[in-house]
């Protein structure tokens, strides 16, 4: 449990991981020099340009980010707090986002492997051109979390009206408990103004995981965001912390509301690239059947498989084709975390290289086809296939998802 939001063991090196505040993070980001840095105990600086992907990415995918090892079981109550800051990369010291697909800086990553399937993530921060937005899904007890199968309910909860003001840091707070069998909700503050206030279903059942940077579909222009001081408490220690929010209209609590306000938000079934959203759009509800376009992010995607515990978490396979979403990233790699360093990062325990013929050969052993996705709006397309691998050190399911992880 992350009490201090102290940096240890730093490492930016793809598959191995470091600690914040004692909880262990992994790697994700292209091994560059500019990739993952650590200015100070307190901060990671994220950044990727054209082209900057993880080794399971493809072309269409810029990606910097770290991945919590850790997974918090479905209704267990959370407090995550932080300070987030976008770096200026345009005209007179403002921030330019040309994304088209999508743009998320911090997400909660269902545990997949408990799913059985690739999901989209039960909530998420994002970026809409130059406005932050936040996002939620569920679905109902017992079916089927695939975005194919046309289960999955998203809410856009809340597009600021007013740009991100770029070198300037954002105190971000999140509180919630990401159940859909009762007790669910997800209440965001800004900078000590409450912009979300959701009661209602959340998630898929399952266990999640924190995981943030930068992960945008591929676009021109250089990005960097800063996170500091992240704390993220659980349980008993979640609901007993303070908090200095202004609450907005509190939404009934219930599974089956009716939309308390809504502002052109409708189901997004397009591509990410058609969707629209107005940015002025502030949706405080606890009904899912208010279910918000995804704006310019589109049906963003799942984050990929969720680590299903301390020794072992997601990655994304590639394979998308040049007409297609970016690939969703899961296949598995794992750590033991009782080995964590210090002093130096540790590398992880892998079972072998993805490319090697052994891996390849448990890959297709496992794979499995989605009949489900073409045409559909979430992480990835029809037909593509995920990577499979089990071993001594971790286990892995291969699904085919959609794109966005």
């Amino acid at each position: 449990m992350d009490t201090t939001g102290t940096i240890t063991s730093f490492s930016s090196t793809p598959m191995t991981r470091f600690s914040i505040g004692g909880d262990v993070y992994g790697v994700q980001d292209a091994s560059t020099s500019y990739s993952l840095t650590n200015p100070d105990p307190q901060t990671l600086r994220f950044q990727v340009q054209q082209g900057d992907h993880a080794w399971y990415d493809d072309s269409s995918v810029d990606r910097s980010e770290v991945s919590g090892a850790g997974n918090i079981p479905g209704g267990t109550p959370l407090n995550l707090n932080y300070q987030f800051m976008v770096e200026a990369n345009g005209p007179n010291g403002s921030f330019t986002n040309t994304a088209d697909g999508w743009f998320i800086v911090g997400q909660m990553h269902n545990d997949d492997n408990s799913s059985g399937v690739g999901t989209s993530p039960p909530f998420a921060i994002q970026l809409v051109g130059d406005h932050l937005q936040v996002v939620a899904r569920y679905v109902q007890p017992g079916q089927d979390p695939s975005n194919g199968a046309g289960n999955v309910q998203t809410l856009t909860l809340w597009t600021d009206p007013n740009p991100i003001q770029a070198g300037v840091y954002n105190n971000i707070q999140i509180q919630a408990d990401v159940s859909n069998t009762g007790g669910g909700y997800l209440k965001v503050s800004i900078n000590g103004n409450q912009v979300v206030n959701y009661s209602g279903p959340l998630g898929y059942g399952q266990a999640t995981n924190w995981e943030y940077g930068v992960y945008r579909s591929t676009a021109p222009e250089t990005v960097a965001v800063d996170y500091r001081n992240m704390t993220l408490l659980t349980g008993s220690a979640a609901t007993t912390s303070s908090t200095s929010t202004q609450p907005t209209t509190t939404a009934p609590t219930t599974t089956t509301p009716t939309t308390v306000a809504t502002s052109a938000v409708t189901q997004d079934t397009t591509s990410p690239a058609a969707a629209a959203v107005n940015p002025g759009a502030t949706v405080t509800t606890s009904d899912p059947s208010a279910m918000g376009a995804m704006g310019a992010m589109g049906a963003m995607g799942a984050m990929g498989l969720a680590p299903t515990s301390a020794s072992g978490w997601s990655t994304p396979t590639t394979g998308a084709t040049t007409a297609s979403q970016p690939s969703a990233d899961f296949s598995y790699f794992g750590f033991n975390t009782s080995t964590l360093a210090t002093a130096a990062p540790q590398t992880t325990g892998w079972w072998g290289d993805q490319r090697t013929a052994a891996a390849s050969q448990d890959s297709n052993n496992f794979a499995l086809l989605n009949q489900y996705l073409a045409g559909s709006s979430g992480r990835a397309d029809g037909g593509m296939i995920g990577v499979a691998m089990s071993g001594a050190a971790w286990t892995q399911n291969s699904f085919l998802t959609k794109p966005q992880s």
